[in-house]
């Protein structure tokens, strides 16, 4: 809902034990009583994307805290959830599954009646995900996959093997592009180079000064292979004004 009257947004810088520096913004509008809170990464983009698999085994498990970035998407692997890049979260486990399913919910009144159908699939997919959150579904595991590499998973010094993997990776070139990395200067310098370029059997003609009257007149370039020598430029220059021909 909008209401567009003014809001009040904080700001707080903050610093995540074991991760980086983040900015918490908070926005909360007194009128219609929106809240809404998210993150940004305080630092630069990572010199390589990050993906982490964590396992989870209990309830504490759903307490670990998590940074999702607005580059990162989230899988809840089990339960076939892809959340997308979106605005960046500063939350746990829990609270992000939760989120979700809270939305899903929040408009099945509406689908009940018009889409009875999707109604039912969706409800079967709440509830599954509410099983998990009560701890009924263990283990189940949640994977984040950020190209920036500013998104995280808090780690235990007690962690088993494999309940907690970071794997770092080089950013295709799409996923650079994404995220606004591409330099695209030297390939318009290229194009430009190959615009300019002179090649065979093609004729050129730019404007001169005729070497007889001084009138303007036009040049005429080709570049021309000559066999078992080499390429030569061949320019002819005609005015036409006082007939005067030169090539060179």
């Amino acid at each position: 809902m909008n209401c567009h009257e003014q809001g009040t947004t904080r700001l707080l810088l903050t610093r995540i034990p074991f991760f980086r520096e983040v900015v918490i913004m908070s926005f909360d509008c007194p009128h219609c009583h929106f809240h809404n809170n998210e993150i940004q990464s305080a630092g630069v983009i990572q010199e390589r994307g990050c993906a982490y698999t964590f396992k989870l085994e209990s309830k504490l498990d759903l307490d670990r805290q998590l940074v999702k970035s607005e580059t990162c998407t989230a899988k809840f692997v089990e339960l076939d959830l892809e959340i997308p890049a979106q605005r960046g979260q500063l939350t746990n486990i829990e609270g992000l599954l939760g989120l979700v399913l809270e939305d899903l919910a929040g408009d099945q009144p509406v689908r009940k009646n018009l889409q009875p159908e999707a109604y039912e699939k969706i409800e079967e997919f709440i509830k599954k995900g509410r099983e998990m959150l009560d701890g009924n579904s263990f283990p189940f595991s949640i994977k984040l996959d950020d190209p920036a590499g500013n998104s995280w998973v808090e780690p235990k010094p007690d962690d088993a093997r494999n309940k907690w993997i970071r794997q770092d990776y080089v950013r295709t070139p799409e996923q650079n592009a994404a995220l606004g990395l591409v330099d695209t200067t030297g390939d318009q310098a290229r194009e430009e180079e190959e615009e300019d370029a002179i090649r065979p059997d093609e004729v050129h003609t730019f404007p001169a000064t005729c070497p007889s009257c001084v009138r303007p007149c036009s040049t005429h370039m080709k570049l021309v292979e000559i066999p078992h020598f080499k390429e030569v430029v061949i320019m002819s220059t005609v005015c036409d004004d006082c007939g005067c021909k030169s090539t060179f």
